[in-house]
């Protein structure tokens, strides 16, 4: 039996299918206008690519799918990259009170 995509029934892997959208380059001025805008909407986790696109309706070229793959990259990277952040702020701190303790009050 096989399947519309033209795999086979035992096949697993989808075929990959190229977007239509021409590639986007997220600069740092763009991202920032995307958190603002996801900022605004409530968080990463409310947003929705509609609301985002229709609060960037002024960039030339953005398109729904743009959004779409912006915020789930957003979503999955943000709370990892606040965790690392964090933990490196901690270690440093940690590490310049112990390195300003002269050795005769460890």
């Amino acid at each position: 039996m096989t399947r519309k995509d033209g795999a086979g029934a035992g096949a697993g892997a989808r075929r990959y299918n190229k977007s239509e959208a021409p590639r986007l380059r997220w600069t740092p001025q763009l991202h920032r206008h995307f958190v603002q805008a996801v900022d605004h909407l409530g968080g990463r986790y409310k947003a929705t690519p509609k609301r985002i696109l229709q609060m960037m309706s002024t960039v030339n070229g953005l398109s729904i799918s743009h959004i779409k793959s912006h915020l789930q990259m957003y979503r999955r990277c943000k709370g990892s990259t606040l965790r690392l952040r964090r933990s490196r702020l901690e270690d440093n701190f940690n590490a310049g009170i112990l390195s300003d303790l002269s050795p005769s009050t460890r």
